[in-house]
Formats: C-alpha cells, sequence, structure tokens
C-alpha cells in the first residue's frame, strides 16, 4: 500500500516533533476534558507525563543502538568488498598459475 505525500510529511513531522507533540497534545486533551470529565483529563496528563518519560529513556537507547548498527552495516560492507577482492584476486592468480604449467610431453610407447 502506497502512503500519500501528505501523510508521509505529517509523519516524518510528527516523529521529528515527538516531545512537543507528547507534551501538547494530552495538554489540550485534558484542558477539554476538564470542565466534563475531571478524572479522564488527570488520567491523559498521568499518560502525557509517562510517555514524554518513555521517549526521553527510549531515545537514548534508540540513538546508541542506531550507531552501532551504522557500525556494524559499514564494518560489513568492508568485509564484503574486502572478500570481493580477494575472491578477484584468487581468480586471476588461478588463471595465471594454469597459464604458466610446463606442457609434459607424451612420452611413445616404444
Amino acid at each position: 500500500m502506497k502512503i500519500p505525500r501528505r501523510v508521509n510529511a505529517a509523519l516524518d513531522w510528527v516523529a521529528d516533533h515527538a516531545r512537543f507533540v507528547l507534551i501538547v497534545v494530552p495538554l489540550v486533551v485534558a484542558a477539554v476534558a476538564v470542565l466534563w470529565m475531571p478524572a479522564v483529563a488527570a488520567l491523559v496528563v498521568g499518560v502525557g507525563v509517562g510517555s514524554v518519560t518513555v521517549h526521553v529513556r527510549m531515545s537514548r537507547r534508540v540513538t546508541r543502538l542506531r550507531g552501532e548498527v551504522d557500525d556494524l552495516l559499514r564494518e560489513n560492507g568492508a568485509l564484503r568488498h574486502r572478500r570481493n577482492v580477494i575472491a578477484s584476486a584468487n581468480v586471476t592468480s588461478e588463471s595465471v598459475l594454469t597459464q604458466k604449467l610446463p606442457a609434459i610431453p607424451e612420452e611413445d610407447g616404444e
């Protein structure tokens, strides 16, 4: 399924401004709900505080893990390149080796 560009742009903006969204949206919902249902407003504020706390704690871990993944991918690419270079060098040396083998004359059966 293809995501429309506007939706993708909105999701990217939300991802870039996650702290803002996690703080402002629950406060707005709580401000609206406090008039009719104060318990729901308190729940929304609690969920907002909890989500901000989880986001802050997880963002450090996610940043560290993304750095490790980038390092591993870089290392993997370097190893693949090295393997390809060695493989191409082996093919070349084998072909050169077969060309250098001396021709052994066959003995006559006499």
